[in-house]
């Protein structure tokens, strides 16, 4: 239900706080309210932790808009939606997407690749009505205090309601919230119909301390958390050493026997 348009712009379209925090964050977007009749609602939510931040993105489908879909989506006409049926249009609205949400992280662009793409039917029938796609991806940051613009240009057929959630957490603060023309009051922000302030854009800042969790799943800042280990070359270098010294002697010990012989 997400289509794109042509323009001359885009087209629209570890600690075990750390880990129970990614266990979160990586699962699909759950507590969505209730599924609107004739309209399709649209959630995004950012999550920003120590070296990284989520971008979870749902297109929440309503009643008759998810009946009519789930019949084009059977493509089997067995009255059922499959996983690969279900998957391949989660596939769909991912790539739609992708291009449509451009983001900046300290004013350059950075590309976002989806990690998670789950459609939530609820049930498998065709003769269901809602249901959601849910897409998680990550974009790693670094600094003490990042800075991240998002323009979303995607447009939702029969548009219902738009919401925006900034979500901080241990040793992250926002220190700038502003979106559309106007500064964000809270960490929430919802309206309804087409277009929106996510149009003109989505800017943000937070800082980040020692305590914001920083998952060593080598998705992120890793290596420049973790030191390379030098031990293994010290040790090289060591054996070198000695056996370069070892030579040296002998060759030492030959030349004087050949003097006093």
């Amino acid at each position: 239900m997400v289509h794109r348009t042509r323009g001359a712009g885009p087209r629209r379209v570890g600690s075990a706080l750390a880990l129970a925090l990614l266990a979160l964050a990586a699962a699909p977007a759950a507590g969505h309210v209730a599924p609107a009749v004739d309209e399709n609602n649209r959630y995004l939510k950012l999550t920003p932790m120590g070296d990284r931040v989520r971008l979870a993105y749902t297109i929440f489908l309503g009643e008759r808009p998810g009946a009519a879909l789930r019949r084009r989506l059977d493509r089997d006409r067995d009255g059922q939606l499959s996983t690969a049926e279900a998957r391949a249009y989660g596939e769909e609205l991912a790539a739609m997407v992708r291009p449509a949400v451009e983001v900046t992280l300290g004013g350059r662009p950075a590309t976002i690749a989806w990690t998670t793409v789950d459609v939530g039917l609820g049930t498998p029938s065709v003769a269901a009505g809602a249901f959601s796609v849910d897409l998680v991806g990550w974009l790693c940051t670094s600094g003490r205090e990042p800075h991240l613009r998002l323009v979303d240009r995607v447009r939702v057929d029969r548009p219902g309601e738009t919401e925006v959630r900034l979500e901080d957490g241990p040793g992250v603060r926002f220190v700038h919230k502003r979106l559309g023309d106007r500064a964000m009051d809270g960490l929430t922000q919802t309206w309804t119909g087409a277009d929106g302030p996510l149009t003109v854009g989505l800017d943000v800042r937070w800082t980040v301390d020692a305590s914001a969790p920083r998952p060593a799943d080598g998705r992120c800042g890793d290596a420049a958390a973790s030191p390379p280990r030098r031990w293994p070359w010290l040790a090289g270098l060591a054996l070198a050493l000695a056996a370069g010294g070892a030579l040296l002697a002998r060759r030492r010990e030959r030349a004087q026997r050949n003097v006093n012989g």
